[in-house]
């Protein structure tokens, strides 16, 4: 083991034990992540940090994970373990996963797979600083093969040289996780006591007086599903309708629902439901390329990406075909009951991305180019997805649909694919849903700055506190292990009944609002009225402006 010290032998000491506790707990996350025939398995772990190198031989962490038999390569690091520690390392060592190494190499070999990797590379690097995103497929993909199993002894044998670590960038990686988890509270915590301090000002309102708007209305509906072919982009495309069956004569405003990436179609059918049952026509388009259509051939190996970089530009052309069609079906089909000149969209996720592009947002690619830089941190996972548009061919990109008179988002991934300068262009209403526990799509590093960023006169804030991201947008995905091969199973994620009421009773006050000109469901959109439909572990904040909170000049994780 070869050293370069130019402190105190304390002052190695010290460093040592906080450099090996960040970096053990990087390789923890590092492992359940993934074709090459590796050169030579790696025979030890090199350190680097500023002076200081050193390393540990592969050989010494598997024998420790084996029976827990400390030689001398390894003692100064394991002996400076507390024995719960120590446990906890081993246990990590020797804990295996199953993967497929099919399923790896399909995603790892796509577009959003190698982004990762290429972050990933910065801190686990070949010799000679070399970015390690061949290293790490390789050693992934290869150790999931294993028939017990990916472990991380597994991958580090697997990787096809010695592997170094880049140990100033973990340690930063460390800082700012830390930091964003302090800043989440931070911020959750200014919000609610900003939220209090607006509940003073705003008129006092008795809603037990007041119709529940979490209860269907008064109208049925009819569901049908439409096939539809756009000749002029040669794209074929599946829409659901929920129409309400309202009086000859009348007309009705119609909601466009646009979903996340790989979900199916019906996603939100609980939602459009009870929006039909109040008046209102919904649509759904079902976006192929980036549809769970998509998802299903990627992971049958159909299809070499998760979904098609040309969703970006595909979805909201989508939505503006989609009304088209409705006009043109409008006299004949649908007696001229839906009125296209008030229509909204709700987006949740991706589909909030294209919400907003619907709703006037520009795609800044001189803002995402240098937010998408391999230099930048992995805290803020929603790059993966927004960076993927630096794929497009770079021109004025311009979806505005005026027929759009209203937005509400869920969550998008946003700041830095359309930056302020993108998403100051819309003018129109919008309701912001984010949720305080979201590993995706961060509070602070997204919704916070592109909220912010709006500058229509009507804008909503709304925070959920206890919901997370997979609750509401995603189909979780895992690997099942039989007797001879390995598949991929779609698991679908409940959503909790309080996210479902947040959904439903505040996205139909703001559309009544907003698109029917219903200015006594107003009162409703206040955090008074949050806080009444509030449950217990899910509590929903609502704020028309950030000030006193955050604001652009402010410095947060990044």
């Amino acid at each position: 083991m070869s050293k370069r010290v130019s402190a105190s032998c304390i002052s190695k000491t010290l460093m040592r034990r906080r450099i090996l506790s960040i970096v053990l707990g990087l390789l923890s996350v590092t492992t359940a992540v993934p074709l090459v025939e590796p050169v030579r398995a790696a025979e030890r772990v090199n350190f680097n940090y500023g002076p200081l190198d050193f390393s540990i031989s592969v050989r010494s962490l598997e024998v420790f994970a084996k029976d827990g038999t400390v030689d001398s390569d390894l003692a100064f690091l394991v002996n400076r373990l507390k024995p719960e520690q120590r446990e906890k390392f081993r246990s990590f060592l020797s804990q295996r996963y199953q993967f497929s190494s099919t399923l790896m190499a399909q995603f790892f070999y796509s577009s959003l797979g190698e982004r990762l990797l290429t972050y990933m590379g910065e801190l686990i690097q070949l010799p000679a600083d070399q970015n390690g995103l061949y290293g790490i497929r390789a050693a992934l993909i290869q150790a999931s093969a294993d028939p017990e199993g990916l472990s991380a002894i597994g991958f580090m044998k697997k990787f096809p040289t010695n592997m170094r670590l880049n140990t100033k960038r973990i340690l930063e990686q460390w800082n700012q996780i830390s930091t964003l988890l302090k800043e989440t509270e931070t911020y959750v915590s200014a919000l609610k006591q900003t939220s209090a301090s607006v509940k003073a000002t705003e008129p006092s309102t008795d809603f037990e007086q007041l119709p529940n708007l979490q209860n269907p209305g008064p109208y049925t509906y009819v569901k049908q599903t439409k096939m539809l072919r756009d000749g002029n982009r040669q794209r074929d495309m599946m829409a659901l309708l929920y129409l309400p069956n309202v009086p000859e004569g009348k007309s009705v405003p119609v909601v466009v629902i646009t979903n996340g990436i790989g979900t199916r179609i019906d996603l939100y059918d609980y939602l459009a439901q009870h929006m039909a049952s109040h008046g209102f026509a919904i649509a759904i388009p079902q976006h192929p390329g980036s549809d769970d259509k998509q998802r299903e051939a990627f992971l049958e190996g159909r299809a070499s990406d998760l979904f098609e970089s040309a969703a970006f530009v595909d979805r909201p052309q989508d939505i503006t075909f989609l009304l088209d069609e409705l006009e043109r079906l409008n006299p004949t089909e649908f007696k001229n009951q839906l009125n296209l000149k008030q229509v909204g969209v709700f987006g949740n996720s991706f589909g909030g991305d294209t919400a907003l592009a619907v709703s006037g947002a520009k795609i800044d690619f001189d803002q995402l180019e240098a937010d998408c830089s391999p230099q930048k941190n992995l805290v803020n996972v929603s790059l993966l997805v927004q960076c993927q548009a630096l794929e497009l061919p770079r021109k004025d990109y311009n979806f505005r649909d005026p027929r759009i008179k209203a937005a509400s988002v869920l969550f998008p991934g946003s700041s830095s694919l359309y930056g302020q300068s993108g998403l100051s262009q819309i003018q129109i209403p919008v309701l912001w849903g984010a949720v305080s526990k979201d590993m995706f799509s961060s509070l602070v590093l997204e919704q916070l700055p592109a909220f912010n960023a709006l500058q229509t006169d009507d804008k909503y804030l709304v925070v959920a506190e206890g919901v997370d991201h997979l609750n509401l947008n995603f189909y979780a995905l895992r690997t099942l292990k039989t007797m001879d091969k390995v598949e991929a199973e779609a698991v679908t994620v409940q959503a909790p009944e309080a996210a479902k009421v947040y959904l439903k009773a505040l996205s139909l006050a703001f559309f009544q609002v907003y698109l029917a000109d219903r200015s006594d469901y107003r009162s409703y959109l206040s955090y008074a009225y949050a806080q009444s439909i509030s449950q217990d572990s899910y509590n929903f904040i609502l704020l028309r402006s950030l000030n006193g909170v955050y604001s652009s000049n402010q410095e947060i994780a990044n």
